[in-house]
């Protein structure tokens, strides 16, 4: 029997830990998470078209806020996280909204043994940054392998080369308690190049938001008006060619 990866246990623990304490103060259910999860599968549907015949895989499923909008465009979502405190209340919250097309599966995403080409799109919302280097290599090489010819991937992720991030990285870490240690914001570029390695084809990069990424995890104002507000200043950055690199968060998407 192989022994546990210490690197994914302490992992796996500090994800417990913190979820617990996230749904004991009801910290995803604020306005700001609320429209920022909406922000995220817009942007994610204007880059890879859904039908209802595709089969998903999710990285990191989280809560499955991402699942919940998702599962009712698609024919299934294997969903796997890492936290048992996740995915126990993901699949309280599947069941509620009546969605059976829903797989959640607890572990860690390269121990899977998925069979080659059994999925369409793989996708992973805010996680590749949670690994180190050759484990994310690695696992990009995984999801070559379980995407069908034609299948996408999409993976966001913090910027490393963002304007806030650039300057702001440090004191978030500080006051956040989110993080886990091994975790860092990735370089978009460099992530492109490990995707072409990996095998994928025609790497682009989108560029998510500037304000609307960050500040829920900060601000705890429910209103709606505030939060509006913030998402029409990022709209209005990232229709500024110049300016889209500066984003706090950027999308990879390549083809298989």
């Amino acid at each position: 029997m192989t022994a546990p990866d210490p690197i994914i246990e302490q992992e796996r623990a500090h994800e417990n830990a913190w979820y617990t304490r996230a749904l004991e103060e009801r910290f995803f259910e604020r306005e700001g998470f609320r429209q920022l999860v909406a922000w995220n599968v817009a942007a994610f549907r204007r880059q890879v078209p859904l039908r209802r015949d595709m089969r998903l895989l999710s990285i990191g499923a989280g809560l499955g806020d991402y699942e919940l909008a998702l599962a009712p465009l698609v024919a299934h979502i294997t969903a796997v996280e890492l936290s048992e405190t996740a995915t126990a209340t993901a699949r309280q919250r599947l069941a509620a909204a009546g969605l059976d097309n829903v797989t959640v599966i607890t572990g860690p995403i390269d121990t899977q043994a998925f069979d080659r080409a059994s999925f369409d799109v793989v996708y992973a919302m805010g996680v590749f940054h949670h690994f180190l280097p050759e484990q994310r290599r690695r696992l990009l090489a995984q999801c070559h392998d379980w995407t069908r010819a034609g299948g996408s991937l999409y993976v966001r992720d913090p910027n490393a080369r963002g304007l806030l991030r650039r300057v702001l990285e440090g004191w978030f870490r500080r006051r956040s308690t989110v993080h886990a240690e091994q975790e860092a914001s990735l370089d978009p570029l460099a992530l492109r190049e490990e995707a072409l390695a990996a095998g994928f084809r025609d790497p682009r990069l989108d560029y998510i938001d500037v304000i609307g990424g960050p500040l829920p995890w900060l601000v705890r104002s429910d209103s709606r008006l505030l939060w509006r507000a913030v998402f029409a200043v990022d709209r209005a950055w990232l229709a500024i060619p110049g300016l889209r690199r500066a984003a706090s968060q950027f999308a990879l998407v390549a083809r298989r």
